[in-house]
């Protein structure tokens, strides 16, 4: 009986160890990437533009072939920036991340970043 209630046990633990962060409406999460470069720049917009080492698998061409996402707000830099800085942190951690992608997929940019997921070792 103690067999089949560790079994249990580790099983419950085992399906929360993958369980996923939510996504809002028009946005899924992929990956997991290794960030290749970031940059945050301002073209007219607050942008931040994030460039992975492996090919993503979205329905945006640009994302896809250029390996690359971004994000920009011609208003407000502060969420580009957060974007920026989380991401600059999981690659000077040499960690993957998970992006938070919505449908919107620019000519020149890719799919717009609405959050990134640090994943652990």
């Amino acid at each position: 009986m103690k067999i089949v209630l560790f079994f249990f046990l580790g099983l419950f633990l085992s399906c929360n160890a993958l369980a996923t962060t939510n996504a809002g409406t028009n946005q899924k999460w992929y990956g997991p990437f290794t960030i290749n470069k970031i940059a945050r720049y301002y073209d007219g917009a607050h942008r931040m533009t994030v460039h992975v080492k492996e090919t993503p698998n979205t329905t945006c061409s640009v994302t896809n072939e250029e390996k690359k996402a971004s994000y920009h707000y011609a208003d407000n830099s502060d969420f580009s920036m957060q974007m920026f800085s989380v991401l600059a942190t999981a690659q000077a951690q040499n960690k993957k991340v998970m992006l938070l992608l919505d449908h919107g997929c620019a000519a020149n940019y890719g799919l717009n970043v609405h959050g990134v997921e640090i994943l652990s070792d």
